[in-house]
């Protein structure tokens, strides 16, 4: 038995996630403690200064529902994060064991829905899902995706290395990843749509129909971004109230 356990693994009902069952899949989610709010490490390597200040995985949702909205405060959402992290951080295998279980929690779920699993391990942090080994039947894998090639996964990434990996078919065949703007990485972002990838773009205002010559989409129907067509921007509108009046540039408006 794994040393440590989680009352449910992945979010099933999440907005995002419930979204996805209009599409024919279930959406499951992790979330963690980004960043360094875990106080276990940094799980957000790439994250810029307003990435920080804004992260959906800390203050929108249930995670934001603190006194005073600060970064500091706790509540049972952000408990469960932290509490995810320094397992990660700390008992990586144990960590591994409870998401393989997680994972297969999942599929049952689907199963009984008559739904598809699309699973993104990366609600809120930035953490190399492809490079983590797992046991999945007391056998090792490399990674996540090839123990369960069943399941098709999907994450953003802030890493220009990952996302140009992706663009180059570089990836499991079932992990897609979508780059993420922020307000110091646009050159990097232009670098992945030529490369064949797609960016994610946070718009304050109505979504434009190109960005930098590319094709917008409309990334609020839902957050299964493996449906997206190749080399488009995927446009999202400001969550929370920090990112909706946001100044620093994060936010395009």
């Amino acid at each position: 038995m794994a040393k440590h356990q989680f009352a449910r693994f992945f979010s099933l009902d999440s907005p995002k996630a419930i979204k996805a069952r209009g599409y024919g899949w279930l959406n499951a989610i992790n979330y963690m403690a980004p960043h360094t709010m875990g106080g276990a490490g940094n799980l957000c390597g790439n994250a810029s200064p307003a990435c920080i200040l804004l992260c959906l995985g800390w203050f929108s949702g249930q995670a934001g529902m603190v006194k005073g909205g600060g970064a500091r405060g706790r509540n049972d959402a952000r408990r469960s994060r932290i509490a995810k992290s320094k397992a990660f951080m700390h008992d990586r295998k144990a960590f591994m064991s409870n998401m393989v279980h997680g994972l297969e929690a999942a599929i049952r779920a689907a199963v009984r829905l008559s739904l598809k699993l699309c699973a993104r391990g990366n609600g809120s942090t930035d953490v190399p899902w492809e490079a983590i080994k797992c046991e999945r039947n007391n056998v090792e894998y490399p990674s996540v995706m090839m123990a369960f090639p069943e399941v098709q996964f999907v994450d953003y990434t802030k890493s220009l290395k990952r996302a140009l990996r992706f663009a180059a078919g570089l990836m499991p065949a079932n992990y897609h990843l979508t780059f993420s703007r922020s307000e110091i990485n646009e050159a990097d972002c232009l670098t992945v749509l030529a490369a064949g990838g797609n960016v994610a773009v946070v718009f304050g205002g109505a979504k434009p129909a190109t960005w930098n010559g590319y094709r917008v989409i409309d990334g609020d129907k839902h957050d299964l971004r493996h449906l997206d067509p190749r080399g488009v921007v995927v446009g999202l509108s400001p969550k929370g109230h920090r990112a909706k009046r946001d100044k620093t540039g994060f936010v395009v408006r």
